[in-house]
């Protein structure tokens, strides 16, 4: 995976997440961090098309999270609106990350510590000409 991707337009952002599809496996976390507008769902849209997704992929704001039926399941959460990791862990959390699926928390920033240490951090920003750079970490610090 690129550790730094910079994407002029939403196609471009998309084509990263399909290319990004066929390097993931059951059991990975993807950890998505920025502003609203940056991309992340667009990002997450572009992986559903690549692991077969024909379904209309939204955030998940105010369900909190998406099940997506695919090999290997998708599970698309949204941090924004919880208030407490206890709101986490009782919609069941360990459940998904102990599945044969891939889970993708858009707002993970919010509760860097329910997020495994082994998950992909990818950090959006919006540039001065409304581009976007999309910033692979391997944890929330570095």
């Amino acid at each position: 995976m690129k550790d730094i991707f910079i994407s002029n337009s939403e196609n471009e952002t998309l084509s990263y997440g399909k290319e990004l599809a066929s390097k993931l496996v059951a059991g990975d976390v993807l950890a998505l961090v920025g502003n609203l507008g940056s991309g992340k769902t667009i990002l997450t849209k572009g992986i559903a098309k690549g692991i077969g997704i024909v379904d209309i992929v939204n955030s998940p704001t105010f369900k909190l999270i998406s099940e997506y039926n695919s090999t290997p399941p998708l599970y698309h959460f949204d941090f924004y609106r919880i208030k407490s990791v206890k709101e986490i862990i009782d919609f069941g959390i360990e459940y998904y990350y102990s599945n044969d699926g891939i889970c993708i928390i858009e707002w993970a920033n919010l509760f860097p510590n329910i997020i495994p240490n082994t998950a992909k951090w990818f950090f959006f920003e919006i540039g001065k000409n409304l581009n976007r750079k999309i910033i692979l970490k391997e944890s929330f610090e570095n």
